[in-house]
């Protein structure tokens, strides 16, 4: 939702006057459907047709407009555990800017993959290397390592408007910056992230998500999925 905000903020400050508008795959995490009701932004959904589970570059282009404040990709469906082509839809989008003037940036929901890709797919390009890629969100609480809410990283300030959205806080004696839909909260999914960093989760990574790979692929054979790569 911070992500979406973030998208919204940038879009409005173009001084725009019709509705906002999110593209993404209709096998979206409901947080973003969440999103979108509570914060008046259109949902335009790309559907899943016949053995294809994750978003179509081209028909996800055919539904951005000058009010179309992101793309969501999704590294990780909920479907399947596919990675969606997030490369070929910025590439996408770059062609559309050319032909058209639009801006429009990419939010990769980091979902499953964000935590596995970096280890079993380090050529795989679905991150800040891809200059259209504007925020990311993630965290290892699909693997239970920690608590949900781990939150996001943007690329730049010019992806997170700080001035509008960061808030500067007074607060036991030191000013601290915060930006959530909450001001108090724990800490403990941020600690616990850390010490899995720090606790060597490349090696974990690596060894049990590729056993966890293989056995999923055993059970769900590669070639019935669109995607050649999976955080499955």
């Amino acid at each position: 939702m911070l992500a979406g905000m973030a998208l919204k903020r940038r879009w409005a400050a173009k001084g725009l006057k019709g509705k906002p508008n999110l593209v993404m795959g209709i096998n979206v995490q409901v947080c973003w459907e969440k999103f979108c009701n509570y914060w008046e932004v259109e949902p335009r959904f790309v559907p899943m047709e016949g053995d294809r589970y994750v978003i179509s570059p081209a028909e996800a282009v055919a539904r951005c407009d000058e009010n179309t404040i992101g793309v969501v990709g999704i590294l990780g469906s909920t479907f399947d555990g596919s990675y969606e082509p997030i490369a070929e839809i910025a590439a996408a989008l770059d062609t559309l800017q050319e032909k058209t003037g639009l801006d429009i940036p990419v939010h990769v929901d980091g979902a499953s993959g964000a935590m596995v890709a970096p280890f079993l797919d380090p050529g795989l390009e679905w991150d800040f290397r891809l200059p259209r890629v504007a925020s990311i969100n993630t965290s290892g609480h699909k693997y239970g390592l920690v608590y949900p809410g781990g939150g996001g990283v943007w690329r730049d300030r010019e992806a997170l408007p700080e001035e509008e959205l960061v808030f500067r806080v007074n607060y036991l004696g030191g000013e601290m910056p915060t930006f959530a839909l909450n001001f108090s909260r724990p800490g403990a999914q941020v600690a616990a992230q850390y010490y899995t960093f720090f606790t060597g989760w490349a090696g974990k990574a690596t060894g049990l998500s590729s056993r966890h790979r293989g056995t999923s692929r055993w059970i769900w054979p590669p070639r019935s999925r669109t995607s050649a790569r999976s955080s499955c």
